[in-house]
C-alpha cells in the first residue's frame, strides 16, 4: 500500500510538472525570456560595438541613444495604435520577425564594417563608411521600435488575457516577468560581455545575429502554441465591446414602434441612397495624414489621463539620475 501511494505521488507529481511545462503561461515565460536575452545583449552590445568603430568616441553612441528616444517618443502613439487595430497574433508573430531580423542585419553589417573599416574609409572620402553607419544606426532604430511593439502586446496584452479574470495570477505573472526583466537585465551582458573580451567584436557580432536567429524561430513557435492553448487571445475586447454595442442598437431599433410613412417608405427604393450609403474610399491625402491623426490623438488622451502629471513627474525623473543607458554603457569602454 505504501508503495502504491509514493508511485501514484510520483505519478501526480510528474503529471503536474509535465501540465505546467506544457502551460500557456510556462511557454509564455520562456517566450519572454529568449526575447529579453537577446534584447538586452543587443542593447548592451550595439553601445559597445559603435564605440569601437568611432575611434573610442561616444559621438555614435550618442547619435543612436537619441534616435532610438526620439523615435519612440514620436511613434510610440501610432505602434500602439497599430497594436490595438490588428489580431493579437499577427502583431506579435510581425513585430517578433522584423525585431530580429533587424538586428540579425545590423549584426552582418557591423561584422563587414569592422573587417573592411579600413577599405571602406579609403573609398568615396570616407562617406562609404559614414553610410555604413547611417544604416547601421537606421537598423537599430528599426530593431528598437519593433522590441517597442513587442513589449506592449506581451506584457500589456497576452498576460492579462493568459491570466483570465484571476486577479491573483495575473499578479503572479507580472512579478515573474519582472523577475526575468532584472535577471537578464544583469545575466545578458556579462555574457555577452565575456564574448567579447576573450573573443573580439567580431566574434561578439556574429553570436549575437546567431543568437538571434535560433531565438526568432523558437519564439514564433512559442508565440503559435500560447495562441493555440489560449482561445481567448483570438478576440480582443475592442471588438467584443462594438458587438455589444451593435447588438444593443440593433436590439433597440427592433423595438421601437415603426410609422406607417416609415413603412412605406422603406419599401420604396431610392437609387439616390444607395449611393449616400456607399461608404467612400479614403483618399491618398486622408490615409497620408492618418499617421499624424494617431499622433495628435495618443498625446490628446494622454493628456486627459488622470495620471498625466504623474508620468510627466516620472518622466523629468530620469532626466535628474543617471541611467544604464547606451551612454553609461558606452562611457565603461572609455
Amino acid at each position: 500500500m505504501t508503495r502504491k501511494r509514493e508511485q501514484n505521488r510520483q505519478r501526480g507529481c510528474c503529471g503536474s510538472l509535465a501540465n505546467y511545462l506544457t502551460s500557456a503561461k510556462f511557454l509564455l515565460y520562456l517566450g519572454h525570456s529568449l526575447s529579453t536575452w537577446g534584447d538586452r545583449m543587443w542593447h548592451f552590445a550595439v553601445s559597445v560595438f559603435l564605440v569601437e568603430l568611432y575611434g573610442n568616441s561616444l559621438l555614435l553612441t550618442a547619435v543612436y541613444g537619441l534616435v532610438v528616444a526620439g523615435s519612440v517618443l514620436v511613434l510610440g502613439a501610432i505602434i500602439g495604435d497599430w497594436v490595438d487595430k490588428n489580431a493579437r497574433l499577427k502583431v506579435a508573430q510581425t513585430s517578433l520577425v522584423i525585431q530580429n531580423v533587424s538586428v540579425i542585419l545590423c549584426g552582418i553589417i557591423l561584422m563587414m564594417v569592422f573587417l573592411h573599416k579600413n577599405e571602406l574609409l579609403t573609398m568615396y572620402h570616407g562617406w562609404v563608411l559614414t553610410s555604413c553607419y547611417i544604416l547601421i544606426i537606421t537598423i537599430a532604430n528599426i530593431a528598437n521600435l519593433a522590441s517597442t511593439a513587442t513589449a506592449i502586446t506581451i506584457q500589456r496584452d497576452w498576460i492579462v488575457v493568459v491570466a483570465g479574470e484571476d486577479r491573483s495570477k495575473l499578479a503572479d505573472m507580472n512579478a515573474t516577468i519582472r523577475r526575468i526583466d532584472q535577471l537578464t537585465n544583469i545575466l545578458a551582458p556579462m555574457a555577452v560581455g565575456q564574448i567579447m573580451t576573450f573573443g573580439s567584436a567580431v566574434i561578439g557580432c556574429g553570436f549575437i545575429s546567431g543568437w538571434n536567429l535560433v531565438s526568432m524561430c523558437i519564439e514564433y513557435f512559442l508565440l503559435w502554441k500560447v495562441y493555440q492553448k489560449t482561445p481567448a487571445l483570438a478576440v480582443k475586447a475592442a471588438l467584443k465591446v462594438e458587438e455589444a454595442e451593435l447588438k444593443q442598437l440593433n436590439l433597440h431599433k427592433e423595438t421601437e414602434p415603426k410609422s406607417p410613412e416609415a413603412t412605406h417608405l422603406m419599401g420604396e427604393k431610392d437609387p439616390n441612397i444607395h449611393e449616400i450609403e456607399q461608404e467612400q474610399e479614403p483618399s491618398c491625402a486622408s490615409q497620408m495624414a492618418e499617421p499624424f491623426r494617431t499622433f495628435r490623438d495618443g498625446w490628446v488622451s494622454y493628456y486627459n489621463q488622470p495620471v498625466f502629471l504623474a508620468g510627466m513627474g516620472l518622466a523629468f525623473l530620469y532626466m535628474t539620475v543617471l541611467g544604464f543607458d547606451c551612454i553609461t554603457t558606452g562611457s565603461l569602454v572609455l
